[in-house]
């Protein structure tokens, strides 16, 4: 019999969280799910971990890759199995609130749709803070109506904090790397848009998202990084193209985004100008580009940000 949905978990070097995770998927008050647990050939204890979790119990599937592919292709092996009439991404080292299941399944019922979200809490476990980031849909619920809500950063592209009809998820081929480091939702959740007809998002909250501070502050991408947010950019440029009425909000979204990497330096000590040009991105990352694409207040602002940037 299908279960209601399929909870897709990678699984790689989490040793010190996935019991959490796998414990507040379980103490969920909607008890009708599958948990598919993806192995990214993870080095450290993680899967001993799973094992006890999952003996014993039936609703387990275990997935494991031969070889470490990243967190996208990882999310993919997952979806390509799961056998529930929904599935729901959530990461080894985050947890469910009790109810998040439930409500996001009743939603999507309720409404019939391909996708159903929530807010996100931003857990920092350090002195255990947490902090709501909220999203919203304010032009409807269609896919161009929702892209319009992404381009304007109003409705964010996790994947966790959503349930996607699984069909969606198998249905289509969608473009998928290994090692995909930057923007790896935004590169699926962008094409599966595509495929989607409504979309609901709830002020619940779904999701606790682990924050690192110590890493926040202090990695800095390295020319994967760099690269894959590019290939981000480079996709909403296509899709403005396929879909006229979104265009502006594109090529507001890619400038600004480019604008922000040259201002933290990224031109400097990376391979950026290369990426620029092999995936025609140089119309959205001149100074001039703000004036052209941005509204003329906050070009204003992010030219002097960056002017700022380039006298130190």
């Amino acid at each position: 019999m299908q279960s209601k949905i399929s909870v897709i978990i990678p699984v790689y070097n989490v040793e010190k969280y996935i019991g959490q995770c796998i414990e507040s998927i379980l103490a969920q008050t909607m008890q009708d799910f599958e948990i598919v647990i993806v192995d990214d050939c993870s080095p450290d204890g993680s899967m001993e971990v799973v094992r006890k979790y999952a003996e014993g119990d039936s609703r387990f599937h275990i997935v494991r890759h031969e070889r470490n592919l990243g967190l996208m292709q990882t999310r993919k092996s997952g979806y390509s199995v799961a056998k529930g009439e929904y599935s729901l991404f959530c990461d080894s080292d985050d947890f469910l609130p009790p109810n998040a299941m439930e409500i996001l399944y009743q939603e999507a019922v309720r409404t019939a749709a391909d996708v159903v979200s929530g807010n996100i809490v931003l857990f920092y476990p350090e002195d255990g803070r947490e902090e709501i980031r909220t999203s919203s849909l304010n032009y409807g619920n269609g896919m161009t109506e929702v892209y319009k809500s992404l381009l304007l950063s109003e409705y964010h592209h996790n994947l966790c904090g959503k349930i996607f009809k699984t069909r969606i998820l198998q249905d289509y081929k969608y473009k998928t790397f290994d090692h995909f480091t930057n923007g790896e939702d935004g590169y699926l959740f962008y094409q599966v848009m595509e495929h989607v007809t409504k979309v609901f998002h709830l002020p619940e909250p779904v999701y606790y998202y682990r924050q690192n501070m110590q890493s926040s502050t202090r990695i800095r991408m390295g020319n994967n990084g760099i690269r894959t947010i590019c290939m981000l950019n480079q996709l909403r440029l296509q899709l403005a193209e396929r879909h006229p009425e979104i265009a502006k909000y594109a090529r507001m979204k890619v400038t600004m985004v480019m604008n922000s990497l040259h201002c933290e330096r990224y031109n400097k000590e990376s391979s950026l100008n290369e990426y620029i040009a092999q995936f025609g991105l140089q119309p959205y990352s001149s100074l001039g580009s703000l004036f052209r694409y941005v509204p003329f207040k906050q070009a204003c602002k992010a030219v002097i940000k960056r002017l700022m940037t380039l006298m130190r």
